[in-house]
């Protein structure tokens, strides 16, 4: 049975390949095929051969079947599918062009938006000294922000830690030029905190820094106001709410307001302040002297704001689908 099961495999593949339309492919499966063809007639005779040798002769069957089944499929398709006929004179496919990142785009946009205000750009590194991040800023020892539930450290290296915040761009500006001075960092910083559609570990912040001889809080605000109008629109409304931060005295946090869902609410923007003279000192400049102001806000929520992104977390999901409406 086995002598003849090869026979007729080969002897359809061959009856096969000369098949030139539906009426011959036709024929050929009720020859080999069908519930009368010769594949199932030598079937049939399973039963009558040796009891030892039915369960390998009945795999090697079906797999002469599914074989030719396969192969039929392949002949069908051949004879009803149009041929693939390659044309040099038509012009080729364009490829996909790709964009740049959302929050690149976004952030391309506030860096020019602060560069017409006269604001050069700063760029610190992300793996920071303590002196930079917390100390000479201002933070004490007992912060809670210190804290390795706030912040990540480099193992074996205590003095090192994932910036927290840009604002050790107060500090670092005065390396590239003395005062006075206006500078701007984006870049990511680091937190060690649970995710949620709000909030990640990773994120990118913006924070700028302003010193002069004569600067005051009326400055920070029209400053940061005019910043808002420019990027959401001239009618944009915002308000100022005393706040505490260690390298600013005073303080403030700035809300701007905003329509969710049919409802206006005030969302928190930024915290800010005039830069305390602590860390004045810290810049080796007299405090009598000079004054200035400091502020920072999270570009992801703003980017989240202007294009209605429900949650951060897309935005570093790598999505496809996502990036593509952009």
């Amino acid at each position: 049975m086995e002598h003849e099961l090869r026979r007729i495999q080969d002897e359809a593949l061959a009856a096969l390949a000369s098949v030139a339309d539906q009426s011959g492919l036709e024929r050929f499966r009720q020859t080999y095929l069908g519930r009368s063809g010769r594949l199932a007639a030598l079937m049939a005779e399973l039963p009558n051969q040796p009891a030892a040798d039915r369960p390998r002769l009945g795999r090697l069957a079906n797999q002469a079947k599914a074989g030719l089944q396969r192969a039929f499929g392949d002949r069908r398709r051949a004879l009803t599918e149009p041929p693939q006929v390659f044309d040099p004179t038509l012009p080729g496919e364009k490829p996909e062009r790709g964009h740049l990142h959302p929050l690149t785009q976004f952030t391309r946009r506030m860096v020019e938006i602060w560069r017409s205000l006269g604001y050069d750009i700063h760029e610190g590194p992300e793996l920071e000294l303590d002196w930079y991040n917390f100390a000479g800023l201002n933070i004490p020892r007992d912060h809670p922000s210190r804290d390795i539930q706030d912040t990540f450290y480099i193992k074996d290296h205590p003095d090192l830690v994932l910036r927290t915040h840009s604002s050790t761009v107060q500090l670092r500006a005065l390396k590239h030029r003395p005062p006075p001075l206006k500078f701007v960092e984006i870049g990511r910083v680091y937190r060690h905190e649970a995710t949620d559609a709000s909030h990640e570990s990773m994120f990118t912040q913006c924070d700028g820094v302003a010193l002069g001889r004569d600067l005051t809080m009326a400055h920070l605000v029209t400053t940061l106001r005019t910043f808002f109008q420019l990027l959401f629109g001239p009618r944009v409304k915002i308000r100022v709410r005393p706040s505490y931060f260690p390298f600013v005295e005073p303080g403030i946090e700035m809300d701007m307001k905003w329509s969710v869902a049919g409802k206006t609410v005030w969302l928190e923007m930024l915290g800010a302040g005039m830069i305390h003279p602590n860390v004045i000192k810290a810049m080796k400049l007299d405090a009598k002297r000079w004054r200035g102001f400091a502020w920072g806000m999270g570009v992801d929520r703003l980017m989240m704001l202007h294009y209605g992104i429900p949650d951060v977390r897309l935005s570093y999901s790598g999505d496809l689908e996502f990036l593509k409406q952009f």
